[in-house]
């Protein structure tokens, strides 16, 4: 089973099913049956306290060698393009608050990767997609 949590409905989700409630999780995909999770901008939508809890179940959902793709806004590179580059004001609001997505905590690629680790998860793959200022990190589970 592949799963794609997201606050925004897809135009297509392909072979994914699309869960945008992390309260719904357990009537979709029982413990240890997902074989991919794709998380997309989906963790800054809860309080900073309690991503780690979600984040554990989540990972909690991934079967063994089971895949997990977060994509989420990089904090540290949004700061960075502000203060290097002259990103003016109007447009670093837009790119934070008008994406349709409540944000109520900011994170960036090494936290992230960090609550992975922390769940027994072996990050693969990190890096920064510049077009939307996104970490972009894939972990996997390879034992239990």
């Amino acid at each position: 089973m592949k799963i794609l949590l997201s606050h925004i409905k897809p135009e297509d989700s392909g072979a994914h099913t699309w869960i945008q409630d992390i309260n719904n999780i357990d009537m979709f995909v029982e413990n240890s049956e997902a074989t991919e999770i794709i998380v997309d901008n989906f963790l800054t939508a809860y309080n900073y306290s309690s991503i780690g809890s979600l984040v554990s179940k989540i990972a909690s959902k991934l079967r063994l060698n089971g895949k997990i793709i977060v994509y989420q806004q990089d904090i540290d590179f949004v700061c960075h393009q502000y203060n290097k580059t002259g990103i003016d004001i109007q447009d670093l609001n837009d790119l934070l608050f008008n994406g349709g997505i409540p944000m109520y905590s900011a994170l960036n690629a090494e936290v992230v990767s960090d609550l992975l680790k922390s769940t027994g998860l072996t990050v693969e793959q990190k890096q920064i997609n510049t077009q939307n200022m996104q970490s972009i990190i894939v972990a996997r589970r390879d034992h239990v």
